[in-house]
Protein backbone atom coordinates (compact mmCIF):
# COMPACT_ATOMS: atom_id res chain seq x y z
CA UNK A 1 0.00 0.00 0.00
CA UNK A 2 2.95 2.26 0.74
CA UNK A 3 4.20 1.91 -2.83
CA UNK A 4 0.75 2.90 -4.13
CA UNK A 5 0.24 5.97 -1.98
CA UNK A 6 3.70 7.35 -1.30
CA UNK A 7 5.37 6.40 -4.57
CA UNK A 8 2.38 6.55 -6.91
CA UNK A 9 2.92 3.07 -8.31
CA UNK A 10 0.19 0.99 -9.91
CA UNK A 11 -0.57 -2.41 -8.42
CA UNK A 12 1.21 -4.21 -11.26
CA UNK A 13 4.22 -1.90 -10.92
CA UNK A 14 4.69 -2.85 -7.27
CA UNK A 15 5.45 -6.37 -8.45
CA UNK A 16 8.26 -5.02 -10.65
CA UNK A 17 10.20 -3.52 -7.75
CA UNK A 18 13.18 -5.85 -7.37
CA UNK A 19 16.62 -5.56 -5.77
CA UNK A 20 18.03 -5.00 -9.27
CA UNK A 21 15.58 -2.16 -10.00
CA UNK A 22 16.36 -0.33 -6.75
CA UNK A 23 19.06 2.33 -6.54
CA UNK A 24 19.46 3.03 -2.81
CA UNK A 25 21.91 5.89 -3.41
CA UNK A 26 19.46 7.75 -5.68
CA UNK A 27 16.41 6.62 -3.62
CA UNK A 28 14.69 5.40 -6.79
CA UNK A 29 13.44 2.31 -8.58
CA UNK A 30 13.51 1.94 -12.35
CA UNK A 31 10.67 -0.21 -13.62
CA UNK A 32 8.89 -0.97 -16.86
CA UNK A 33 5.43 0.61 -17.03
CA UNK A 34 2.47 0.66 -19.39
CA UNK A 35 3.49 0.92 -23.01
CA UNK A 36 6.88 -0.68 -22.32
CA UNK A 37 8.41 2.60 -21.15
CA UNK A 38 10.95 2.76 -18.35
CA UNK A 39 9.98 4.83 -15.35
CA UNK A 40 12.17 6.10 -12.55
CA UNK A 41 10.11 6.42 -9.38
CA UNK A 42 11.26 8.25 -6.26
CA UNK A 43 11.04 6.24 -3.07
CA UNK A 44 10.02 7.77 0.22
CA UNK A 45 12.01 6.98 3.37
CA UNK A 46 9.11 4.75 4.54
CA UNK A 47 9.22 2.72 1.32
CA UNK A 48 13.00 2.43 1.44
CA UNK A 49 12.88 1.23 5.04
CA UNK A 50 10.53 -1.50 3.88
CA UNK A 51 13.01 -2.55 1.18
CA UNK A 52 15.98 -2.32 3.53
CA UNK A 53 14.29 -4.75 5.90
CA UNK A 54 14.94 -7.46 3.31
CA UNK A 55 18.46 -8.82 2.99
CA UNK A 56 19.18 -8.45 -0.76
CA UNK A 57 21.80 -11.21 -0.58
CA UNK A 58 19.17 -13.79 0.37
CA UNK A 59 16.81 -13.15 -2.55
CA UNK A 60 17.06 -13.36 -6.30
CA UNK A 61 17.85 -9.84 -7.60
CA UNK A 62 15.15 -10.19 -10.25
CA UNK A 63 12.38 -11.40 -7.92
CA UNK A 64 9.96 -8.80 -6.54
CA UNK A 65 10.60 -7.48 -3.05
CA UNK A 66 6.98 -8.26 -2.24
CA UNK A 67 7.70 -11.95 -2.71
CA UNK A 68 10.45 -11.76 -0.09
CA UNK A 69 8.18 -9.86 2.30
CA UNK A 70 5.45 -12.47 1.97
CA UNK A 71 7.84 -15.43 1.82
CA UNK A 72 6.27 -16.70 -1.40
CA UNK A 73 5.13 -15.64 -4.85
CA UNK A 74 2.63 -12.76 -4.78
CA UNK A 75 0.11 -12.31 -7.60
CA UNK A 76 -2.04 -9.36 -8.59
CA UNK A 77 -5.00 -11.28 -7.16
CA UNK A 78 -3.22 -11.67 -3.82
CA UNK A 79 -2.52 -7.93 -3.75
CA UNK A 80 -6.17 -7.24 -4.44
CA UNK A 81 -7.29 -9.57 -1.63
CA UNK A 82 -4.81 -7.89 0.76
CA UNK A 83 -6.26 -4.51 -0.21
CA UNK A 84 -9.78 -5.75 0.55
CA UNK A 85 -8.68 -7.07 3.97
CA UNK A 86 -6.96 -3.80 4.87
CA UNK A 87 -9.92 -1.77 3.65
CA UNK A 88 -12.33 -3.76 5.81
CA UNK A 89 -10.02 -3.53 8.83
CA UNK A 90 -9.81 0.27 8.45
CA UNK A 91 -13.56 0.54 7.82
CA UNK A 92 -13.16 2.78 4.79
CA UNK A 93 -15.65 3.29 1.98
CA UNK A 94 -16.24 -0.07 0.31
CA UNK A 95 -16.05 1.52 -3.15
CA UNK A 96 -12.48 2.75 -2.60
CA UNK A 97 -9.96 1.03 -4.86
CA UNK A 98 -6.23 0.62 -4.44
CA UNK A 99 -5.84 2.76 -7.55
CA UNK A 100 -7.60 5.56 -5.66
CA UNK A 101 -4.46 5.81 -3.52
CA UNK A 102 -2.61 7.05 -6.63
CA UNK A 103 -5.36 9.62 -7.21
CA UNK A 104 -5.20 10.69 -3.58
CA UNK A 105 -1.43 11.12 -3.72
CA UNK A 106 -1.71 13.19 -6.91
CA UNK A 107 -4.43 15.41 -5.46
CA UNK A 108 -2.53 15.97 -2.21
CA UNK A 109 0.65 16.91 -4.05
CA UNK A 110 -1.13 19.23 -6.44
CA UNK A 111 -2.98 20.89 -3.57
CA UNK A 112 0.29 21.43 -1.71
CA UNK A 113 2.35 22.68 -4.68
CA UNK A 114 -0.15 23.96 -7.28
CA UNK A 115 2.37 22.61 -9.79
CA UNK A 116 0.94 19.99 -12.16
CA UNK A 117 4.41 18.67 -12.90
CA UNK A 118 4.77 17.31 -9.35
CA UNK A 119 1.88 14.81 -9.52
CA UNK A 120 2.77 14.12 -13.16
CA UNK A 121 6.23 13.01 -12.09
CA UNK A 122 4.91 11.00 -9.13
CA UNK A 123 2.46 9.13 -11.34
CA UNK A 124 4.97 8.64 -14.15
CA UNK A 125 2.68 10.09 -16.79
CA UNK A 126 4.16 11.09 -20.11
CA UNK A 127 1.21 13.38 -20.94
CA UNK A 128 -0.09 16.05 -18.61
CA UNK A 129 -3.65 15.33 -19.74
CA UNK A 130 -3.39 11.89 -18.08
CA UNK A 131 -2.40 13.54 -14.81
CA UNK A 132 -5.33 15.96 -14.99
CA UNK A 133 -7.74 13.02 -15.07
CA UNK A 134 -6.36 11.83 -11.73
CA UNK A 135 -6.91 15.02 -9.78
CA UNK A 136 -10.01 15.17 -7.61
CA UNK A 137 -12.64 17.64 -8.83
CA UNK A 138 -13.07 20.89 -6.95
CA UNK A 139 -15.79 21.18 -4.35
CA UNK A 140 -18.66 23.38 -5.62
CA UNK A 141 -17.86 26.27 -3.26
CA UNK A 142 -14.20 26.17 -4.29
CA UNK A 143 -15.13 26.13 -7.98
CA UNK A 144 -17.41 29.17 -7.46
CA UNK A 145 -14.61 31.03 -5.68
CA UNK A 146 -12.24 30.41 -8.58
CA UNK A 147 -14.92 31.31 -11.13
CA UNK A 148 -15.15 34.74 -9.45
CA UNK A 149 -11.51 35.30 -10.41
CA UNK A 150 -12.52 35.02 -14.06
CA UNK A 151 -15.27 37.65 -14.10
CA UNK A 152 -14.86 40.24 -16.84
CA UNK A 153 -15.58 43.19 -14.58
CA UNK A 154 -12.57 42.14 -12.48
CA UNK A 155 -10.35 42.30 -15.58
CA UNK A 156 -11.77 45.67 -16.66
CA UNK A 157 -11.03 47.26 -13.29
CA UNK A 158 -7.47 45.90 -13.28
CA UNK A 159 -6.83 47.09 -16.83
CA UNK A 160 -7.95 50.66 -16.02
CA UNK A 161 -5.48 50.96 -13.14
Amino acid sequence: MLLYLQCGLRRSETLRVTPRSWDPEAHTVTIEVKGGRKRVAQLTPDAENLLRAIDPVTIDPDKPFLWALKGKKVTLGALHRAWLRHKRACEVNDELTAHDLRRTAATILYGATKDLRVPQQLLGHKNLSSTLEYLAPLAPDEARRYAELLRFDKFKSEVKQ
